[in-house]
C-alpha cells in the first residue's frame, strides 16, 4: 500500500484471497445491507483505540463482523438487523474487498453519497465533524457465504476498534458476489466520480 496526496492505495492487482484472517466490526444493521447490496460503500472515521492516528483503510479484503449496539442501529435509515445476538459468538457471512479508498474532506460531498448507503443525514454529520473533519471511504464489492460462520469473542475484538484478528483463517470457498460485475463496477464507479468531484 502507498499513500498519494493523503489517500491510501490499495494493490487493486492482490488477487481474491483463498483465506482470511481480519474482520471490520460495523454495526449489524450495516453488515446486512452490505451483505444485502443496498449498500456499496463503507464511511469510517475510527475508533478511540485506534491510536492518534486514527482508522486508516489498511486491508483489501476482510470479513464483516456485526456488532450490536441498540442505541446506535437508529442511526440507520432501515430498521435494524433481524439477526438474534448470541453470547459469546459472532456470525460471519460476508466477505469484503475494496475496490477504492478516498477521503471525504467537504461536507457537502455527503448528499451524493446517499443512495450508496443506509445511514441517516444525521449520523454521517456527526461522524464527519467528531474532532477534525472528514471521513474516508471505501467503495467495497461483497460476497456471501451460503451458510455463515461463527468465531468466539475474545479479548482481541473487544473495544471500540475497526479491525479484529480472528484466531484462525476462514476459507473464502464458496462465496457468492452480492451484486454482478458490471453492476458493482458501476457503482464503484460512481462513488469513485462522486467523492473525486467534492
Amino acid at each position: 500500500m502507498t499513500r498519494y496526496r493523503g489517500v491510501l492505495v490499495l494493490n487493486l492487482a492482490e488477487a481474491f484471497p483463498d483465506a482470511c484472517s481480519i474482520a471490520f466490526k460495523e454495526w449489524a444493521g450495516v453488515c446486512d445491507a452490505l451483505g444485502m447490496g443496498r449498500q456499496s460503500l463503507i464511511l469510517r472515521k475510527g475508533g478511540v483505540s485506534e491510536g492518534p492516528g486514527g482508522f486508516e483503510p489498511e486491508h483489501r479484503a476482510f470479513w464483516l463482523y456485526p456488532t450490536f449496539v441498540h442505541e446506535a442501529e437508529q442511526g440507520l435509515r432501515t430498521s435494524g438487523s433481524g439477526r438474534s445476538e448470541i453470547p459469546g459468538l459472532v456470525e460471519i457471512e460476508t466477505l469484503v474487498m475494496v475496490e477504492w479508498v478516498g477521503r471525504i474532506d467537504r461536507v457537502e460531498t455527503l448528499a451524493g453519497l446517499s443512495i450508496f448507503h443506509d445511514w441517516t443525514e444525521a449520523t454521517l454529520l456527526t461522524r464527519f465533524r467528531y474532532r477534525t473533519p472528514g471521513l474516508w471511504a471505501m467503495a467495497i464489492r461483497a460476497y456471501r457465504l451460503p451458510e455463515s460462520f461463527s468465531v468466539a469473542i475474545t479479548p482481541a475484538h473487544l473495544g471500540c476498534k475497526t479491525w479484529v484478528p480472528l484466531e484462525s483463517a476462514p476459507p473464502t470457498t464458496g462465496l457468492v458476489p452480492v451484486l454482478g460485475l458490471e453492476e458493482s463496477s458501476r457503482v464503484v464507479q460512481s462513488i469513485r466520480s462522486t467523492i473525486e468531484a467534492g
